[in-house]
C-alpha cells in the first residue's frame, strides 16, 4: 500500500519566510494527485518535503503507514522526476536508467530486465545506446520517467515534468502519463502550474496559493464548485468572468443588478442569496455560459445584457468575444458563426443556472455546492 498523508505540515525557511501553512492532505493508494497553483504557491516545496529533499518545520508526513519525517530520501521508496530531467550527460540512456539500481546493488540480470521492460513501456527501446544530447526533449522526458519506473517505488513524484516541452508534445505526453498511471497502478503526486494538465490527468486536484491549500477535489468539483474567487479564476480557460454588482429584490424576485445590467436569479439560489439583498457582491460566470443571443435557444429577456464588443477572436470551433458590460470586461465563448465585430453592441444571454456569487469581503463562493451539469441549459 502506498498512501501518502500530510498532517499539519509547515515549512518555514531560516529567513522567516513561511512557504507552507499547515498542509493537510491524504493521497490514496494508486491515486493520481496534482498539486496546482501559481509560481511561488508552495507546491514544489510540498513535493520536496514528501521526497525528503526539504526538512519540514512542523507536522507529520506518512508514506505507506510509516512516518518519514526523519527518514533519508533514498530510504523513502519514492522516485522523483524533475523539471530539467537531471540526466547524466556522459551516460547512455541505458546507464542513466540503470544507475540508481546499481547503487542499490541490484543484480545485473534484474537491472537489465527492469530497464528493458521500462524502455518497452515507454517506447524507447531503440534509444538505449544514445546519450542525452542526442535526444529530443520528449525523449529525454521519457528517459527520466523510465529511470523512475525501474526503481518500482511506492510513490512517483513529478515536478513540472512537461514545462520544457512545446505545446503539441505536452498534449501527447499528458496522454502518455495518464496511460502510464493506468498501466502501473501507481501512486503519483504531480506538481504543475498548468490547470489544463491538472484537469486532464488528475483523480484529485489540490489547489494552493501563498502556501495555503484552498480546495481539494476531483476536476469536476473544482471546476463547477470552486470554493472561492481565487479557485474560480484559476481554473478554466479563459478564466471566469467577474462583475461587480448588487443583489436586488423586486416583485418577490431576486436579480443581479448594476447600471445597464439586470439579470434574473433562479429560485433555487434564493435561500443562499436573500441575506445579500441590497449588498455588493462579485458576480461570476464562465465564458462558455454566455451566448450570442442570435444563437441561443429561446432566450428570455431577463437573462440578457448588452455588451460593447472590443475584440473578436475566431478559433475555428468557437469564437471568443471580449466585451464590456457596464464598465466590466468580460469574455464570452460563443458560436463560431457569430457576426459580432469590434465596436458592435450585442445582446449576450447569460446561463443563470450556472452563475456564482462571491462575498465581497471573504471572496467565498456563496453558491458552492449548488451546481449541476444537468441543469446547464436552464436559461438559454
Amino acid at each position: 500500500m502506498a498512501e501518502v498523508t500530510l498532517k499539519d505540515v509547515v515549512k518555514v525557511y531560516p529567513n522567516g519566510f513561511k512557504a507552507v501553512h499547515g498542509a493537510n492532505l491524504e493521497v490514496k493508494d494508486k491515486e493520481f494527485v496534482v498539486l496546482l497553483g501559481p509560481s511561488g504557491c508552495g507546491k514544489t516545496t510540498t513535493l520536496r518535503m514528501i521526497a525528503g529533499l526539504e526538512e519540514i518545520t512542523e507536522g507529520t508526513i506518512t508514506i505507506g503507514g510509516k512516518v518519514v519525517n526523519d527518514v533519508e530520501p533514498k530510504d523513502r521508496d519514492i522516485a522523483m522526476v524533475f523539471q530539467n530531467y537531471a540526466l547524466y550527460p556522459h551516460m547512455t540512456v541505458y546507464e542513466n536508467m540503470a544507475f540508481g539500481l546499481k547503487l542499490r546493488k541490484i543484480p545485473k540480470p534484474e537491472i537489465d530486465k527492469r530497464v528493458k521492460e521500462a524502455a518497452k513501456i515507454l517506447g524507447i527501446e531503440n534509444l538505449l545506446d544514445r546519450k542525452p544530447k542526442q535526444l529530443s526533449g520528449g525523449q529525454r522526458q521519457r528517459v527520466a520517467v523510465g529511470r523512475a519506473i525501474v526503481r518500482d517505488p511506492k510513490v512517483f513524484l513529478f515536478d513540472e515534468p512537461l514545462s520544457n516541452l512545446d505545446a503539441k508534445l505536452r498534449t501527447q505526453m499528458r496522454a502518455e502519463l495518464k496511460r502510464l498511471h493506468k498501466n502501473l497502478q501507481a501512486t503519483i503526486i504531480y506538481v504543475t502550474h498548468d490547470q489544463v494538465e491538472a484537469m486532464t490527468m488528475a483523480d484529485k486536484i489540490v489547489i494552493m496559493k501563498d502556501g495555503v491549500i484552498h480546495q481539494i477535489g476531483d476536476p469536476y468539483s473544482v471546476y463547477f464548485e470552486p470554493v472561492n474567487k481565487f479557485v474560480a479564476g484559476f481554473i478554466g480557460t479563459p478564466s471566469m468572468n467577474f462583475i461587480s454588482a448588487k443583489v436586488s429584490q423586486e416583485d418577490g424576485k431576486l436579480w443581479i443588478h448594476k447600471e445597464g445590467m439586470k439579470l434574473l436569479i433562479p429560485e433555487k439560489y434564493y435561500e443562499k442569496l436573500k441575506p445579500y439583498v441590497g449588498k455588493d457582491v462579485i458576480f461570476g460566470i464562465r465564458p462558455e455560459n454566455i451566448y450570442d443571443k442570435m444563437f441561443a435557444v429561446s432566450p428570455r429577456d431577463e437573462f440578457v445584457a448588452k455588451g460593447k464588443v472590443d475584440v473578436v477572436e475566431p478559433l475555428g470551433s468557437e469564437t471568443l468575444i471580449h466585451a464590456t458590460i457596464s464598465g466590466d470586461d468580460i469574455i464570452a465563448k460563443v458560436d463560431p458563426k457569430t457576426r459580432a465585430q469590434a465596436g458592435d453592441t450585442i445582446d449576450l444571454v447569460f446561463d443563470m443556472s450556472m452563475v456564482h456569487v462571491f462575498d465581497i469581503e471573504t471572496e467565498k463562493n456563496v453558491l458552492v455546492g449548488m451546481h449541476s451539469s444537468e441543469e446547464k441549459v436552464e436559461s438559454k
